[in-house]
C-alpha cells in the first residue's frame, strides 16, 4: 500500500516519486511462496480537496531536475503541478488508486473551468459518494454484531442508541462495545443512559442536507438545532437561504420573509463589535424562523437544492489575487476582510446587468487600480479582443491625468497676504 497524506509534501514530483512510478510496477511479495498472484498494490492519496492550485502542468522535466535531486534545479513550492500529475497517475497507473475528498468542488475548482475540471477527471476515476446510514441500516448492522457477540439488548436502549448516531456505523460499533463493557449480561436502558452522561458525540451535518431537514421541519427551534450541527457558519447557511428559497417559495412569502432575512444579514455585522455572541445567535435564529414559517411550493417532493451561483462568480484566482492584495495593502486592512467585505460590493457595482460599463473608469482611478485590475472586476479575461481595447483607453485616460493650474506670483502674494486681494471678503485658513 502507497499513502500520500494531506500534511505531506503533494507537488508534481512528490507524487510522480512515490504514487506515480510505484503504480507501474508489481510487489515484490507475488515472488515470494506465499505470494499471490493476483495481488495488487493500493495507493491512496488522502484530501485530495487540499492539494492546492489549478491543473496547469508542470514540464517533465523540471520534475525530473526536482527528483533527480540536481543542484540547478528549481523547488517546487507548495502543491505546484499536483493536480495535474494526479491526472497522469490515473492515466498510466496499473494499481488500483483510491482518492478521498470531502468537498468536491475544492477539488474542480471555482473559477469558470471548474465543469472541464470535473470531467477530465471523471474520465479517468469514478464518483462514489458515501452518505450517512440510516436507521433502518443501523438497526440491522446492531442486530448482527450482537447475535455474533451473544449478547441481547432492550429495543428501547437500541432505539436510544441509534436516535443519538449520526449515521456512522463505526461510531455504532463504538457505542455498542462501550455499553458491552458498562453492563454484564442484558443491556438495559440505563447502560444507554449512563453513556450519554458521560460522552457527546461532535457530529457536523452537510449543509444540503441540513438545509432539507430545515425545509421539511415545522418547527423553528428543532431548525435551529439542525442549523447548530451544519458544517456551515450562520455567514455561509444565509447565503445558501437566499438562494435556494428562491427556488422554493412564491413572490408572495418570499416578500413576507425578506424583512427577516434583512435582520438576520444585518446582525451578521455586530460580530465584529463585543457582542459577537449575539450575531451568530440572530443571524442563524432568523434564517431559520423565515425557512420554515411558510410551506413551500411544493410540499410532497423533495426540496431541490443547488450550490449558489454568486458564491462561484468572482471568486477566481485570476480576479480576486491582484485586486484583492492590492486593496490590502493601500486600505492597511486584512485580504479575508476584502474579499468578504468590499469585493462582493465592487463586484455588484461593475456587474453589466445593474449598469456597469466596462469603458467607465472612475472606481478603479479612485482605487488606485491598474487597468488588469479594472478588466478582473468586470469579469473580462486579458485574452479577448474587448480587453486590449478597454486597456488603450485606460492607459489613454490615465495619460491626461488630472490638470492642475499653476499659481502665478500675484494669486500666491495675494494668497500670503490673507485673501486681501480678494478685497478681504475670503480669509485663508491660517486665519482659524
Amino acid at each position: 500500500m502507497i499513502e500520500l497524506n494531506a500534511s505531506g509534501e503533494r507537488n508534481a514530483a512528490a507524487i510522480r516519486r512515490s504514487a506515480t512510478q510505484g503504480s507501474q510496477h508489481i510487489s515484490l511479495e507475488q515472488f515470494s511462496g506465499g505470494g499471490i498472484p493476483s495481488g495488487r498494490t493500493l495507493i491512496l492519496l488522502d484530501e485530495v480537496d487540499h492539494l492546492s492550485g489549478g491543473f496547469a502542468k508542470i514540464s517533465d522535466e523540471r520534475v525530473d531536475n526536482v527528483m533527480n535531486l540536481e543542484e540547478d534545479a528549481l523547488v517546487l513550492k507548495g502543491d505546484s503541478g499536483g493536480k495535474a500529475e494526479l491526472l497522469n497517475l490515473l492515466n498510466l497507473t496499473q494499481q488500483p488508486v483510491i482518492m478521498t475528498c470531502n468537498d468536491p468542488m475544492r477539488l474542480w475548482g471555482r473559477g469558470r473551468s471548474w465543469r472541464r475540471n470535473r470531467d477530465r477527471l471523471l474520465r479517468l476515476a469514478e464518483l462514489v459518494n458515501f452518505s450517512r446510514v440510516g436507521k433502518l441500516h443501523l438497526r440491522r448492522v446492531a442486530h448482527r454484531v450482537l447475535d455474533a457477540e451473544g449478547r441481547n439488548m432492550d429495543p428501547e436502549a437500541l432505539e436510544a442508541l441509534i436516535d443519538g448516531n449520526p449515521g456512522d456505523l463505526r461510531a455504532l460499533v463504538r457505542d455498542l462495545q462501550a455499553v458491552c463493557v458498562l453492563s454484564e449480561g442484558h443491556i438495559g436502558i440505563s447502560a444507554v443512559e449512563d453513556l450519554a452522561a458521560v460522552a457527546r458525540r461532535d457530529s457536523q451535518i452537510d449543509v444540503f442536507r441540513a438545509l432539507r431537514d430545515v425545509y421539511n421541519c415545522r418547527s423553528g427551534e428543532q431548525a435551529g438545532r439542525i442549523l447548530m450541527a451544519s458544517d456551515k457558519n450562520p455567514d455561509e447557511m444565509i447565503a445558501w437561504f437566499a438562494w435556494n428559497n428562491q427556488t422554493l417559495f412564491d413572490s408572495d412569502v418570499l416578500a413576507a420573509i425578506s424583512p427577516a432575512m434583512c435582520k438576520a444579514d444585518r446582525s451578521l455585522a455586530t460580530k465584529f463589535t463585543n457582542r459577537a455572541f449575539r450575531s451568530w445567535y440572530w443571524g442563524s435564529a432568523l434564517s431559520a424562523q423565515a425557512a420554515v414559517a411558510h410551506a413551500p411550493i411544493d410540499t410532497g417532493a423533495d426540496p431541490f437544492l443547488a450550490y449558489p451561483d454568486f458564491l462561484r462568480i468572482g471568486g477566481e484566482a485570476w480576479r480576486t489575487s491582484t485586486v484583492v492584495e492590492h486593496l490590502s495593502d493601500d486600505l492597511g486592512t486584512s485580504k479575508a476582510s476584502i474579499r468578504e467585505d468590499l469585493w462582493p460590493n465592487l463586484l455588484a457595482v461593475h456587474d453589466s446587468t445593474l449598469g456597469g460599463d466596462p469603458d467607465e473608469f472612475a472606481v478603479a482611478k479612485h482605487l488606485g487600480l491598474r487597468g488588469e485590475d479594472h478588466l478582473a472586476m468586470h469579469g473580462i479575461p486579458r485574452s479577448r479582443r474587448e480587453a486590449k481595447k478597454i486597456l488603450a483607453a485606460f492607459e489613454e485616460d490615465e495619460g491626461q491625468g488630472l490638470q492642475i493650474n499653476e499659481l502665478s506670483d500675484t494669486q500666491e502674494s495675494d494668497a500670503d497676504s490673507g485673501g486681501e486681494g480678494l478685497g478681504g471678503a475670503q480669509s485663508s485658513l491660517d486665519s482659524f
